[in-house]
């Protein structure tokens, strides 16, 4: 689908959207199409008020339109860049509904305001993967591939408006790519294929280093190492760099278990064991934010640390009761094999920060189910030793929609992974919720004066219902989010 920007042309052809404000307060636009009102009576009959996200479709075979689409805007003082991505996402949708092949979206908006609704629009325009299907059924509607071409978003100044755009094309291209990762089948994207999907970064000026399972070894990452240890595809640390400004980066750790079985603490819910493909959300959501990154070109440092295993059971997979040296030198006693993805975190958190000398750090993960039930929906956890460094997280996350939770890092917890035999454990399943001791466990090997975050997404790699931003499939989660974060425009 292509998206332009034009000045409003004297006459409009075929499928059109037009909007009114709340109380069903006609746009120009509107009005031109509509100069005997007969539109508006249609609205009221239907009790069409103009809120934001309203839409209704209108067949006019009479008229040389052949299809009005009417969007409500909702209050003119309140249409922020969030509720206007909406819209453009409720557009979309409704487009595809009518078999719609192109359309003009004449809407008499300002450019910035017109390139966010674009970009909403081209949020709601991602479709899963359909690259394994051999056939689809005609007739199952969520089946049939949109045939929609271009749109033409009509603002006072084009180019303007396609300036503004071209930045958050990229961003959607960086979201794009998380969700088409998070997607893929296990027995597709393991360590290895990660990582060489990692590398095509580098035609956009990102510089990638990978560690393989030789690497890992010698540079001691041994709890990365003892979490690959069962699966005979080995483990990855992935390196992404994009030098946009001078200066100490920010620092994106993503965790990347492509699949996740619980190793020999086997899941019991084998039931949803197949969505287990999606616990490497968090590298998904780091790889997507350097695309988004190095596409617009931004005027930061930011590097993305993508810690990738597989977590299998076999002879030779890391047991319960397991005591592994970690790279800072902590040793933990491993208590279930399916809190895998702390320990994998714990290494590349702490060789980040050795490494890379972060001015902050966030990581990312598909973390516990706990802070699903702690939280519901639509929050992620986020925990946080730095009040400016979750202060800013919050504000972006509510601007991007993908709305995060301020969660205490608790000394409480510190009791509950106290190991018997070894500086920590990995794991305690006491009264505390476990999001709180696994945040907790990470903090320890963080160093002191590291500025660090810790987001819990899981049960966010997946968008469980249809959504103006997103349809009902992978997420995408924290591209935007850590797009916003690294700033740089």
């Amino acid at each position: 689908m292509r998206i332009s920007f034009a000045v409003r042309p004297s006459t409009l052809r075929g499928a059109v959207v037009v909007g009114v404000w709340q109380g069903r307060r006609p746009t120009g636009a509107f009005a031109a199409i509509d100069p005997h009102g007969r539109l508006k009576k249609a609205l009221k009959r239907l009790d069409f008020d103009g809120e934001a996200e309203e839409t209704e479709l209108f067949l006019a075979p009479a008229l040389p339109l052949t299809t009005v689409v009417v969007a409500g805007l909702g209050k003119k003082k309140k249409l922020d860049p969030t509720q206007l991505r909406r819209i453009g996402g409720c557009i979309l949708e409704e487009l595809d509904d009518c078999r719609a092949i192109n359309a003009t979206v004449a809407l008499d908006l300002p450019p910035a305001q017109a390139a966010e609704l674009a970009y909403g629009l081209r949020l709601k325009a991602y479709r899963p993967l359909a690259k394994y299907r051999t056939k689809r059924d005609p007739d199952d509607e969520d089946d049939v591939l949109p045939v929609l071409e271009s749109v033409v978003i009509t603002t006072p100044d084009p180019q303007a408006a396609a300036a503004r755009y071209a930045a958050r094309e990229h961003i959607a291209q960086g979201v794009f790519l998380a969700r088409d990762l998070t997607d893929e089948p296990g027995n597709v994207l393991g360590p290895a294929e990660f990582a060489d999907r990692a590398r095509l970064l580098e035609s956009l000026g990102v510089e990638v280093t990978v560690l393989d399972e030789t690497a890992i070894a010698e540079a001691g990452l041994n709890l990365l190492a003892a979490v690959g240890r069962g699966s005979n595809r080995p483990p990855r640390l992935v390196l992404l760099r994009w030098r946009g400004a001078a200066g100490r980066p920010l620092v994106l750790v993503g965790k990347g278990v492509t699949f996740d079985s619980g190793g020999i603490s086997i899941k019991f819910d084998d039931e949803d064991m197949d969505a287990m493909k999606g616990d490497m959300g968090g590298a998904a959501a780091v790889i997507g934010a350097l695309r988004a990154i190095a596409g617009r070109k931004a005027k930061a440092h930011v590097c993305g640390v993508l810690a990738l295993a597989e977590n299998m059971p076999s002879g030779r997979a890391q047991r319960p009761g397991d005591v592994v040296r970690s790279y800072s030198g902590l040793t933990v006693e491993v208590i279930d094999t399916d809190a895998e993805g702390r320990l994998v975190l714990a290494d590349a958190l702490a060789w980040a920060a050795a490494t890379l000398g972060p001015k902050a750090m966030v990581d990312i993960a598909t973390l516990t189910g706990s802070v699903e039930e702690v939280l519901g929906d639509p929050h992620a956890g986020l925990y946080a030793n730095d009040d400016g460094l979750a202060g800013r997280l919050l504000i972006h996350s509510r601007v991007e929609a993908e709305p995060l939770w301020r969660l205490p890092l608790t000394e409480s917890c510190d009791e509950d992974v106290k190991s018997d035999i070894a500086d920590i454990k990995n794991c305690a399943w006491g009264e505390v919720p476990d999001n709180d001791d696994a945040a907790r466990f990470l903090s320890r090997f963080v160093p002191e004066g590291v500025a660090w975050a810790h987001i819990d997404m899981a049960g966010k790699e997946w968008a469980d219902e249809d959504d103006p931003l997103a349809p009902e499939a992978a997420s995408g989660f924290g591209v935007r989010l850590f797009d916003a974060l690294a700033g740089g425009t």
